[in-house]
């Protein structure tokens, strides 16, 4: 068993997994700008600001899951700055006390679908060039960076997985764009399609925190693409909403968002490979299991 402190724990992928890691018999603190829901330690603050040296000091960690960031690509275009001080320095900062500390174990959660070059041949690697097309791209990008080269530095083991569109029950999820269709028609009213030719590859969020538990217990030292490695048009993935909820609308299609790229599908071959990890869940499956029905929204 080992103590791991997990950061943005009260957002989606963190509280799932917080949950799987508990599952894998780890024990768990837990850190977020929320009050946490259980009674695990929990500290509540910023990690641009908190006093992260002291709670290094009183969790002693075996390995840190760093999931706190600022994610969503239109409010990094609004306030840069912020998403700078979030996703860079705070993560500067808590790579510099995870080490000084002596916790020799860091799990980065990274985006790739907004580090790589779109342009490039699909599906992308580990390997493709990068070009991030937005600040929040951008400063994952050098998030990670300082966790490679002071980890590198400090002989500690790090890992980054960059993941795929992670999403899962939309009730508990709450955004994303599988929420977003599923609201809409939930609702009666025709979803937008932002970008008729905009690509997504899709990961379950039961396959997502399974890769955290394996690289905690395995550490890459490098980047590793965490996807379903299957490229879906939005359309077609609207489709698939539809026909689960049983409700036809057409959609409304708008001009694909500022600072979204056009297409993504990451190859998973090097998380088989170094993790022995896959996805299990179909894009299928997991609209079944995500998606609650007409009756449940409407509380029918």
């Amino acid at each position: 068993m080992s103590r791991i402190l997990v950061t943005g724990s009260e957002g989606f992928i963190g509280k799932a997994a917080v949950i799987a890691l508990e599952a894998a018999g780890h024990e768990v603190a837990t850190l977020d700008l929320q009050l946490g829901e259980s009674p695990r330690k929990h500290y509540v603050g910023d990690i641009r600001t908190l006093d992260l040296e002291s709670i290094f000091d009183q969790i002693k960690p075996d390995a840190v899951v760093h999931l706190a960031a600022q994610v969503i690509v239109t409010d990094s275009f609004v306030d840069p700055i912020h998403d700078l001080e979030v996703n860079a320095l705070g993560t500067l900062k808590l790579i510099q006390a995870s080490i000084k500390s002596g916790c020799r174990n860091f799990c980065y959660i990274h985006s790739g679908g907004a580090v790589y070059d779109s342009d490039a041949a699909l599906p992308l690697t580990e390997k493709s060039p990068e070009r991030p097309v937005s600040p929040y791209g951008l400063t994952k990008k050098i998030g990670e960076g300082y966790v490679q080269v002071l980890s590198e530095v400090a002989g500690s083991f790090w890992s980054s997985l960059a993941y795929s569109n992670v999403y899962g029950p939309v009730i508990t999820h709450g955004r994303g764009v599988i929420f977003e269709f599923w609201n809409a028609l939930s609702e009666g009213e025709p979803a937008t399609i932002f970008g008729k030719d905009v690509t997504r590859d899709f990961l379950y969020i039961d396959d997502a925190v399974r890769a955290i538990v394996l690289a905690v217990a395995k550490p890459t030292n490098k980047r590793i693409n965490i996807s379903s490695g299957t490229e879906i048009n939005l359309f077609d993935l609207y489709q698939l909403i539809s026909k689960q909820l049983k409700i036809e609308i057409v959609p409304k299609f708008e001009l694909a968002r500022a600072g979204e790229i056009l297409r993504s599908c990451l190859s998973n071959i090097e998380a088989q490979k170094t993790l022995g990890w896959s996805p299990e869940i179909s894009l299928e499956k997991g609209i079944e299991l995500c998606i609650p029905g007409y009756e449940v929204k409407n509380g029918i």
